[in-house]
C-alpha cells in the first residue's frame, strides 16, 4: 500500500477517535479555498504568491448576525537550499456586541517524498476581543434593582498559536491541525473572563479525473471539533475545463451549501449560499459567502531542478 493511503487511514482514525463534541472558529463554507485559516501547514501549497479575501454574511435577516472577513497571503521561499513557506492570515468578525480580530504569521517546513510533500506548519500571533457595552439595551420593565449594567466598551488581547500537518500529493491532500494550542483566556474586566478552547481540524480532498478530460470531480471533507461539539462538511464539486466549477456541500445538523466558481487569468472567485434546514431557517434567509484569490506564479529552483506539478485541488 502506498504511503499516502497509509497516512490517510491514520489521519482519519485519529480524527474520528477523538471525543468529537463545542464551539469553534468562524464558520467558512468554502473551506478548501482558505485552508491556511485553520491549518498553517497549507501555506505556500502552490508555487505562487497568493492573496485571498473571503467575506461571509451569516444568517441574513437576523439582526446582529455574524459577519466575517478573512484576508490571507502566502508564498514559497528558498533558504539554505531547501524550499519553505511563509504566510499571514487575518480575521475580523462581528457578532452582536462582540468584535473579534486575529492576526497570525505562518511558517511551513517542507519535506519532499518523490512527487509528494509533507508540510509541518506553525502559526503565532494574537487574538483581540472587544465588547461594546454602550449598546446594551434592556427594557425598563426587565431591569432589576441593584443590577449593575456595564456601559463602556471593553477590550482584551492575548497571544495565540496554531500547529498543523499536511500531506500534499498531485491529486489529493490531507491535513490535521490544532488551533488555540495555549487555550488563551480573555479578561474583559475584573468579573468577566472567557476561554478560547482548542479546536481540532481534519480536512482531505481528491481530484478525480472523469472519462471526459474537460471535467473533474473534486470531493472534499472538513471535520472540526473542540471535544464538545463536532461539525462535518462533505462537499462534491465538478470543474469544467479548469475554469468553471459548481457543487454542493452537506453540513451535519445544519443543511446544505450551494457553490459556484470561476478561475480565469490568475483570479479564482467563488460564491456559496448556505440553506439551513435547522430551526434558524424560520428567521433567516440563509448565509452568503464570497471568495476571491489572485495568484502570481513564481519559480524558485534553477532550470531542471525540483520541478513538480502544482496541486489543482484548490
Amino acid at each position: 500500500m502506498k504511503f499516502g493511503y497509509i497516512l490517510l487511514a491514520l489521519l482519519i482514525s485519529f480524527c474520528f477517535s477523538l471525543d468529537l463534541k463545542a464551539q469553534w472558529d468562524g464558520q467558512v463554507s468554502q473551506y478548501w479555498k482558505v485552508k491556511t485559516f485553520f491549518n498553517p501547514a497549507f501555506a505556500a501549497e502552490k508555487d505562487s504568491i497568493q492573496a485571498t479575501l473571503l467575506h461571509r454574511q451569516q444568517w441574513v435577516g437576523i439582526e446582529n448576525a455574524p459577519k466575517t472577513f478573512i484576508l490571507s497571503a502566502d508564498m514559497p521561499i528558498s533558504f539554505l537550499g531547501r524550499k519553505h513557506g511563509v504566510g499571514i492570515v487575518a480575521l475580523t468578525e462581528s457578532s452582536g456586541l462582540f468584535k473579534n480580530t486575529s492576526v497570525g504569521a505562518q511558517y511551513v517546513y517542507k519535506k519532499r517524498f518523490k512527487r509528494n510533500l509533507l508540510n509541518v506548519g506553525v502559526q503565532a500571533g494574537f487574538l483581540n476581543i472587544g465588547f461594546d457595552a454602550s449598546k446594551i439595551r434592556i427594557p425598563d420593565s426587565q431591569k432589576e434593582d441593584g443590577l449593575e449594567i456595564p456601559s463602556v466598551p471593553a477590550e482584551a488581547r492575548v497571544i495565540d498559536g496554531n500547529i498543523g500537518l499536511a500531506w500534499v500529493a498531485p491529486r489529493y491532500y490531507i491535513g490535521i491541525s490544532l488551533t488555540h494550542i495555549t487555550q488563551p483566556t480573555f479578561e474583559l474586566d475584573d468579573g468577566t473572563a472567557t476561554l478560547v478552547g482548542r479546536v481540532y481540524y481534519f480536512t482531505a480532498g481528491y481530484n478525480l479525473r472523469l472519462r471526459n478530460p474537460l471535467y473533474e470531480l473534486q470531493p472534499s471533507v472538513l471535520v472540526k471539533t473542540d471535544n464538545v461539539v463536532t461539525q462535518y462538511d462533505v462537499t462534491a464539486r465538478v470543474v469544467y475545463n479548469k475554469m468553471f466549477n459548481g457543487g454542493i456541500s452537506w453540513r451535519k445538523d445544519d443543511g446544505f451549501v450551494f457553490l459556484l466558481g470561476i478561475n480565469i487569468f490568475g483570479v479564482d472567485a467563488g460564491y456559496a449560499y448556505d440553506l439551513s434546514t435547522s430551526e434558524i431557517a424560520l428567521k433567516s434567509g440563509g448565509s452568503h459567502e464570497f471568495f476571491v484569490r489572485y495568484a502570481m506564479p513564481i519559480k524558485l529552483a534553477k532550470n531542471g531542478q525540483n520541478r513538480h506539478k502544482s496541486v489543482r485541488i484548490l
